[in-house]
């Protein structure tokens, strides 16, 4: 007689298994505030486990995009500095990452993503966090 799971393998691990594919996984974690998602140059998000359903779909959404972003070589990052380039062949700029504020409107990675999208954190609403 064999072992029965009363769960599944992505459960155990904490991914969202409606919003992982084969080659970008989703993770859902508690995040600090004001934190909705966040991509990872390993190629993998994280979630706010907090959030409605809905909202986590447009997070994944968005942290995709970003995942686009290090696989054309328009972004990178490590833990001092982001890496950025608007096109292909523009020279690459490297931004202290202590000198702004990740995740804001107006930095060039961010904003053509929000004009994609049209989704704004700001209409993300966290609940009660």
């Amino acid at each position: 007689m064999g072992y029965k799971m009363k769960t599944s393998i992505s459960k155990l691990l904490g991914m969202n298994a409606e919003l992982s594919t084969y080659d970008v996984p989703v993770f859902e974690k508690n995040l600090p505030k004001k934190i909705l998602g966040t991509a990872n140059i390993d190629r993998t998000i994280y979630v706010d486990k907090r959030l409605s359903e809905k909202d986590k779909k447009d997070v994944v959404e968005h942290e995709k995009m970003h995942i686009n972003q290090f696989k054309s070589g328009e972004v990178s990052y490590d833990s001092k500095n982001i890496y950025y380039r608007k096109t292909p062949f523009s020279p690459i700029q490297k931004i202290l990452r202590d000198s702004i504020q990740e995740g804001a409107h107006n930095l060039p990675w961010e904003a053509s993503i929000y004009k994609k999208t049209g989704v704004f954190p700001d209409k993300i609403k966290k609940n009660g966090i």
